[in-house]
């Protein structure tokens, strides 16, 4: 008789390394900066001080980071400037992963043609460049925040997809899933009682790793024009802005590009100690995580 115990779920164990303290203290910082900006930010991003531009960082200045062009404090540029990053990549997100969890586990569980038909799909957007397709839609669709949050879930739903399919057909193969078939469960009852309980922890692991790319993107699509538009700041805007500056006013594009790269360094070390704690690290390196 077939046993009908279902495997050790993913559990988070207690325990915090050095990286991945360093990686969650990052973002709690950041994003914690982005979110009080109107807060503790020491002007308005909107606000110029004509007799100050390109006004290079100094501690004892009222704009600590610098002027830009026009005379905008830089520091509190950048502290609205991830408000909108955030919000785009967060949104971007969460939509691959409901769409990306859910279609893979479906495909896993059911395999067959539906197996054939989505994994033929994801494997055609994953060979073109996911800004090549996201400059070939925004053309067609044109550039507001809706626009942006569906380009980039199209963008990067595929990696997600293809990791929770894989787990999913492996929890096929399982005595419990065979027990369930057998006692007379219906596809969408197993799917939710035992196929998704077991795939989340893979699936929170690789919505974090997918928040990097998605910022990644959103950034770039900002930076070539295509993204949040002026007077709203944005980081991937902003190193766009201080590009043609970088000999006389480096801090224009260096400051937002760095604070950037602190959000990934601490998004990437985030997700690589929470894929420790739930177990899933092997599962993740086995299939080949593919940044979009």
């Amino acid at each position: 008789m077939i046993a009908a115990t279902q495997p050790q779920r993913g559990r988070i164990r207690i325990g915090m390394t050095v990286p991945g303290a360093i990686g969650i203290s990052l973002v709690v910082l950041i994003v914690g900066l982005t979110i009080l900006a109107p807060s503790i930010s020491p002007f308005s991003p909107s606000d110029q001080d004509l007799y100050n531009l390109y006004a290079a960082p100094n501690l004892n200045s009222a704009h600590i980071l610098g002027t830009d062009a026009i005379g905008q404090d830089l520091l509190s540029r950048i502290l609205y400037g991830g408000r909108m990053p955030l919000l785009i990549a967060g949104s971007a997100c969460l939509l691959s992963a409901i769409v990306g969890v859910g279609l893979g586990v479906l495909a896993g569980a059911r395999g067959g043609w539906i197996d054939q038909f989505l994994g033929r799909l994801a494997d055609i957007q994953l060979a073109m460049p996911s800004i090549i397709l996201a400059l070939v839609l925004l053309a067609f669709a044109g550039v507001n925040l809706i626009n942006l949050v569906i380009v980039i879930t199209l963008a990067t739903w595929p990696s997600q997809f293809r990791l929770t399919r894989a787990h999913a057909m492996s929890l096929r193969r399982q005595n419990f899933i065979e027990a369930a078939e057998m006692g007379g469960g219906s596809i969408g009852q197993i799917i939710l009682r035992h196929y998704l309980p077991n795939v989340m922890p893979l699936a929170i692991v690789t919505t974090t790793l997918n928040l990097s790319t998605s910022l990644l993107l959103e950034a770039s699509l900002s930076y070539l024009g295509l993204g949040v538009q002026p007077p709203t700041p944005d980081w991937g805007q902003m190193v766009a802005a201080g590009q043609s500056q970088l000999g006389a006013a480096w801090w224009l594009s260096v400051a937002p590009g760095v604070m950037l790269m602190l959000l990934i360094l601490g998004i990437q070390l985030s997700g690589d100690w929470l894929a420790g704690r739930l177990s899933v690290r092997g599962m993740i390196r086995f299939q080949g995580w593919k940044k979009s």
